[in-house]
């Protein structure tokens, strides 16, 4: 085997150890408001220095999923509710019913959220129980 070789087969295998060894962080977790899972919504992972967003999860029946590098985390949640509806012509000319949507979630928890997680290699489970008041 030439050198070449050698060191093509050096990377290969040092590419394929680096993926095993995979330093991201399975994040699991559930979210009540009042006590009630949140039906359907969305979280955004921002580091907690500076701001930035480095991921998000989408919020099914209480329940979210996602991976993320290790870090210390702003988390800001959304949900909607229906606050009423609205009859309007669709693209075919006919009348149709919308839902109107508010945001659910206090802005302490999305906007000027207080939430912080510090997201650790391998599995996390967090725990968020939201209150409409503190």
């Amino acid at each position: 085997m030439n050198r070449i070789a050698r060191f093509a087969l050096c990377l290969i295998v040092c590419a394929t150890l680096a993926g095993c060894g995979d330093n991201t962080g399975d994040v699991t977790g559930t979210i009540t408001f009042d006590g009630k899972p949140v039906a359907d919504g969305s979280l955004k992972f921002l580091k907690a220095a500076g701001g930035e967003a480095v991921g998000g999860a989408v919020i099914r029946d209480g329940t979210f999923a996602t991976k993320l590098p290790p870090g210390k985390y702003k988390i800001e949640i959304h949900a909607q509710k229906v606050v009423g509806k609205r009859t309007q012509k669709g693209f075919d000319g006919k009348d149709e019913e919308i839902e109107l949507r508010d945001e659910m979630i206090p802005e302490n928890y999305n906007s000027k959220s207080e939430l912080e997680e510090e997201i650790k290699p391998g599995p996390n489970a967090i725990k968020f129980d939201l209150k409409s008041k503190k």
